[in-house]
């Protein structure tokens, strides 16, 4: 059973990314942390898109990169430890071949957090789903990845679980299939399932059908995807409007 000591908390800012990934605005990590301080917040929560050794994906850090954003982050949790909590962790896809690293990643490394964010699934060693022609049935993958990932008790939370249907375009007896064995996964370990303000502003991406699913509504989070300052102020302002109107 999970026994991490991560927990969401009133008032955090969840799932912030940094120019390392290669697809987030140029600014520094301070930048979001003063943003952050400005709004209110209690807690920002940095979740950026983790490297694998020998660099085999993109659109993430280099693994030479990580050293320097472990020191830099837990350098500012530091410097701003009196205005507002910074936590350090990252959001990792599951692939089987790489679980050495995870428990590398959390036990040596020292993340205050680690998450899923299961954006293809590994078909067998060194073969993944995005080479994959096709992709109608890349929801079944992706969820049975982020069961196994789940189940290792390596993860504090699974990052928007309802994108795994980006593909499909309606909601029916399969797809409620494979949210319940998800969701049972999750109350079973107690991991968190985040709300993703970025999923929610993108077709197929957001599926109300999956969280009516979920019972244990306390282990929701909302995750705000941020990729830049601007995001990250928009998806604090629309919170309320979307948790409202989606899950309560």
């Amino acid at each position: 059973m999970r026994s991490h000591i991560y927990s969401p908390i009133e008032g955090e800012i969840f799932h912030v990314h940094t120019l390392r990934c290669k697809h987030a605005e140029d600014i520094s990590d301070r930048a979001y942390i003063d943003k952050a301080v400005e709004l209110g917040a209690s807690r920002i929560v940095f979740t950026d898109h983790s490297p694998f050794p020998g660099n085999p994906f993109r659109n993430r850090m280099d693994i030479e990169q990580l050293p320097e954003y472990i020191k830099t982050l837990n350098q500012l949790k530091e410097e701003y430890s009196r205005k507002i909590e910074v936590l350090v962790g990252l959001e990792v896809e599951y692939v089987r071949s790489f679980k050495d690293y995870y428990v590398e990643l959390r036990n040596t490394l020292g993340m205050d957090l680690l998450i899923i964010g299961q954006h293809f699934y590994e078909d067998e060693p060194g073969r993944y789903s995005f080479s994959n022609e096709d992709k109608s049935g890349e929801y079944i993958g992706l969820c049975e990845a982020m069961i196994e990932g789940i189940e290792t008790d390596l993860f504090d939370a699974v990052a928007h679980p309802d994108r795994m249907f980006r593909r499909r375009k309606t909601f029916g007896e399969e797809e409620n299939k494979a949210s319940q064995e998800l969701i049972n996964a999750a109350s079973s370990h107690n991991v968190y399932l985040e709300v993703n303000h970025s999923s929610a502003h993108r077709k197929h991406q957001f599926w109300k059908e999956f969280w009516d699913q979920l019972e244990r509504k306390e282990l929701m989070t909302y995750g705000i995807d941020a990729h830049s300052v601007d995001e990250l102020v928009k998806g604090i302002k629309e919170r309320d409007t979307l948790m409202s109107r989606f899950m309560m």
